[in-house]
């Protein structure tokens, strides 16, 4: 199984990426009626762009877990950009959880990855899935304008095109200009 499928969101972003008023604005929609609309696909964009399903980063701050069998010899963190590690957590011999005392990582590095604190080694732990747990806060403090314009582009995109068949073949592609941005920003793997 791949760090990809280990990843669990624990505390969603507390805004969203566009507001309705700035998403209104840029599909220069002057009314009322699609505004749950328009907020559904900013949150659909941010879900394109956003975690394992997206390209591996975090628009928003916001709280993820990883959860690991065993501790490898560093644990790669393949979600960004990671703001803090709030804990690393194992289940000892007995299958208490414990805390490991101290880590060593950059948080300027991407993706992120964590080792034992020097002249130490991971503990051993009891052996089943999730053992090891990996609690990060990561997401944009500020998020790139580039990035915000994706979204807007995605919103466009999804309120010009409501349907998932279309005999149009220019509405089947996302904007050009997505692609481009995003993969600036893609992290952890190879698409």
């Amino acid at each position: 199984m791949n760090e990809w499928t280990r990843l669990v969101r624990t505390v969603a972003p507390t805004e969203p990426t566009v507001s309705l008023v700035d998403a209104k604005k840029h599909l220069r929609v002057f009314h009322d009626d699609d505004d749950s609309d328009i907020e559904a696909m900013v949150a659909a964009a941010e879900a394109a762009i956003e975690g394992p399903n997206g390209i591996g980063i975090a628009l928003m701050p916001q709280t993820w877990r990883l959860s690991l069998d065993h501790f490898p010899c560093e644990i790669v963190v393949p979600l960004g950009p990671v703001t803090n590690v709030v804990s690393v957590t194992y289940k000892d011999a007995s299958g208490d959880p414990v805390a490991v005392p101290s880590t060593r990582y950059d948080l300027d590095s991407s993706p992120l990855r964590i080792w034992p604190a020097r002249d130490t080694s991971w503990p051993s732990i009891y052996c089943e899935p999730g053992a090891v747990k990996v609690t990060f806060a990561c997401g944009f403090a500020e998020l790139p304008a580039d990035l915000v314009w994706a979204v807007k582009l995605l919103v466009g995109h999804f309120y010009e095109n409501r349907e998932a068949v279309t005999t149009d073949l220019k509405a089947i592609d996302l904007p050009m200009g997505v692609a481009s941005i995003l993969e600036r920003y893609r992290v952890g793997r190879v698409a």
